[in-house]
């Protein structure tokens, strides 16, 4: 609808510049007579005998002028345009607010027909100025009646007006004839006298001046219908264009109508479900309100009768405290006589506490005594000791996912299989220590010390880690690479203690280290004075010492590390001589080819590393079996072990676990072969001590 109003406000604009003007208000351009007589010609005769002759013909401008151009009278006029007014005339409001019977009025053909151009304009105007106003492009469908009716009226009109302009068109061709016979017959008088002659002449050139204007007023014309018929033609266009929104915008209204009453229809069945609902809802309230009543006058009857009862219990309750009251102070007497009987059993049972923290004093005393006893039986049947040490989850490892189950007090292990069921799920073993991952290495080295202080009374002293690859042997042995001494590992630590306690002997002892013969080529002894000096020497074995990465393990062991200390000493007093060796292994780890993933040189190294500590297991389970013969040149590694393993040593093995759920084969691998190294008897251990005169035999013999 906004296109419309916007097309009427230009055809508006349009007829306010043309300034074109309704047949019934007069004609534009005028009467079109022109009279002989008003040019001055009248006083020569000749032309007044032509008068006579073209004076029939005088009245053809008359016949030929239209009876649409014809004004009406000035009384007739006034009637219309008051009528007009009376009926067009808004004095307050809108057209939008007139009444159906008003709006009929205004369309009727004779009050249409006779009105002004201007007031039909007029009408337009305020229709669409009302239509501005209102800002929602809607117009009621009795005002867009009245608004097509009142278009129609001046496209009426327009078509009047181009057919007066033909009208005109053919009068001008009328009146070029005329003139041009009458040029034929002043042409004529030309001949004449010469004075009629000149006479003539001047009307022949004044006829010719009016000629000239009237072709120029032709042209105008003809032109001014040029204009006005091609604006014709587009007022038909927009006046198509209008009506075309009518249409639209009529059914846009009725459509919206339509819509309007089917959502009043559907809310009005709403409504009514609603109503219906809120009845119902209205008539179980009522049933509520006299249910709850009910329930009211119920509770109260009770609470009637709860108050009753309140009040018997009060009074019975009030005799009552009356009586506790007396009861009261025999029980006062009582508590005093109780409390006296208590404290005297305080006493006593504070003599008796007394005995029962001596005695446990001494439980701890026969406790300690206890695992000496058992230290000392070890010891004498030459079993090997073995200790077991958990290494920790690495920082990403799910620590929820682990093999170990239970860790006892007395060296128990329980180690169980998530991904299996039934008896083969748990495996349980005892060694005589059992480390967790929250061990120190001070704790660890705290149950091996009293083994490296036996070297210094002659005896032979083996220790050695053994376990898969990644599982921390070289973290117990040696500790982490520049380690403080707080995470010192056994070695170290073992050769602090020995140069301490040398020194702590040196009035009674004289200690030195001397060359003694190895299986291992290419090795070599070196005399050492202070735990910097072996430490230097283990430094350059660690240089030689091969390491690689393998997909179990960023730094993995590729050899075996042996650390020998032989040290020989002399008693001062009695002259006797004594030989002792400590031997501090770690071993390369066991692993699987298809985890740790090695090839070529890894390949080679993990199956040499496999062989030996295959040879190390032969020997293992010949000693536990009592063989007479034990394997012991199968390796380089059994070889350079045989005075532990089967002399008459102290030995320890450091078993070594990796408690990660993926490595569960390789755990029970490792512990099932450090449960058999712990079923081997070696002897008990002898020291190597010399007496002055066995020594001075040996010197003579």
């Amino acid at each position: 609808m906004k296109n419309v109003m916007d097309c009427l406000s230009t055809l508006r604009a349009q007829f306010a510049y043309m300034g074109v003007a309704s047949p019934i208000d007069g004609n534009k351009y005028g009467s079109p007579h022109g009279d002989a007589s008003s040019n001055g010609l009248s006083s020569s005769p000749t032309f007044r005998e032509e008068k006579q002759k073209i004076s029939p013909d005088s009245k053809t401008p008359q016949a030929l002028r239209s009876p649409v151009m014809t004004e009406p009278s000035a009384a007739s006029m006034h009637h219309v345009v008051h009528k007009f007014h009376e009926v067009f005339q808004l004095k307050q409001g809108r057209y939008s607010d007139l009444s159906a019977a008003k709006i009929s009025e205004m369309m009727k053909s004779n009050s249409l027909d006779n009105a002004p151009t201007q007031s039909l304009l007029s009408v337009v105007n305020g229709i669409l100025d009302e239509s501005i106003e209102r800002k929602n492009d809607k117009i009621p469908h009795r005002v867009a009646c009245l608004l097509r009716k009142v278009v129609q009226e001046i496209e009426r009109r327009i078509s009047t007006q181009a057919e007066h302009l033909r009208t005109q068109n053919n009068l001008f061709k009328v009146r070029e004839e005329k003139y041009q016979s009458r040029i034929r017959v002043l042409e004529a008088l030309a001949s004449g006298t010469g004075e009629e002659r000149g006479v003539v002449m001047d009307r022949l050139q004044q006829i010719k001046i009016e000629k000239s204007k009237m072709e120029e007023e032709k042209k105008t014309g003809v032109e001014h219908v040029a204009k006005l018929i091609k604006e014709q033609e587009q007022r038909d266009v927009e006046l198509s264009d209008l009506k075309q929104e009518l249409k639209l915008a009529k059914q846009r209204h009725e459509l919206h109508c339509l819509q309007m009453e089917t959502e009043a229809k559907a809310t009005k069945d709403g409504l009514e479900g609603r109503m219906k609902e809120l009845e119902i809802l209205l008539e179980d309230s009522r049933n509520q309100v006299r249910v709850l009543e009910a329930y009211s006058q119920s509770k109260s009857n009770m609470f009637n009768k709860k108050e009753h009862i309140f009040k018997s219990f009060v009074e019975f309750q009030f005799g009552a405290l009356k009586e506790l009251m007396l009861s009261s102070k025999s029980i006062k007497h009582e508590i005093l006589q109780v409390q006296k009987s208590n404290l005297e059993e305080f006493n006593d049972l504070g003599v008796k506490l007394k005995a029962l923290i001596d005695a446990t004093g001494d439980y701890h005393i026969v406790l300690a005594e206890n695992r000496r006893m058992f230290n000392e039986l070890q010891e004498l049947k030459g079993s090997i000791r073995v200790y077991c040490r958990i290494r920790p989850f690495l920082p990403g490892q799910a620590a929820k996912h682990t093999t170990v189950e239970y860790i006892g007090e007395h060296g128990e292990l329980a180690v169980v299989n998530p991904s299996k069921q039934g008896k083969d799920r748990r495996h349980n073993f005892k060694f005589n220590k059992i480390f967790g991952p929250e061990s120190t290495q001070a704790e660890v080295y705290s149950d091996t010390q009293p083994l490296i202080r036996s070297v210094l009374d002659g005896y032979g002293v083996c220790i050695f880690a053994y376990g898969q690859t990644g599982s921390g042997k070289t973290y117990t042995m040696t500790g982490p690479n520049g380690a403080s001494e707080e995470d010192w590992g056994v070695n170290y630590r073992a050769l602090n203690d020995l140069f301490s306690i040398s020194q702590n002997r040196r009035d009674s002892f004289l200690y030195e280290i001397q060359p003694n013969g190895l299986a291992v080529p290419d090795a070599s002894m070196h005399p050492v004075t202070s735990t910097s000096d072996v430490l230097e020497l283990i430094g350059v074995g660690l240089k030689n010492r091969a390491v690689g990465a393998t997909a179990m393990n960023e730094r993995s062991s590729r050899s075996h590390s042996v650390v020998s200390i032989h040290v020989r000493g002399k008693d001062l007093l009695s002259g006797a001589a004594l030989h002792g060796n400590l031997h501090l292994v770690d071993l390369a780890g066991s692993e699987r080819v298809d985890r740790s993933e090695a090839t070529g040189d890894r390949l080679k190294e993990a199956q040499h590393i496999n062989r030996s500590l295959s040879a190390l297991g032969d020997v293992i389970f010949s000693l536990a079996q009592k063989n007479s013969h034990v394997p012991y040149r199968n390796s380089k590694l059994t070889q350079l072990l045989q005075s532990s393993l089967g002399g008459q040593a102290k030995t320890l093995m450091f078993v070594q676990l990796n408690p990660d759920v993926s490595s569960y084969s390789e755990t029970i691998s490792t512990l099932k072969f450090a449960e058999r190294v712990s079923g081997v008897e070696l002897g008990a251990a002898r020291s190597s001590k010399e007496g002055r005169d066995v020594r001075e035999l040996m010197d003579q013999a």
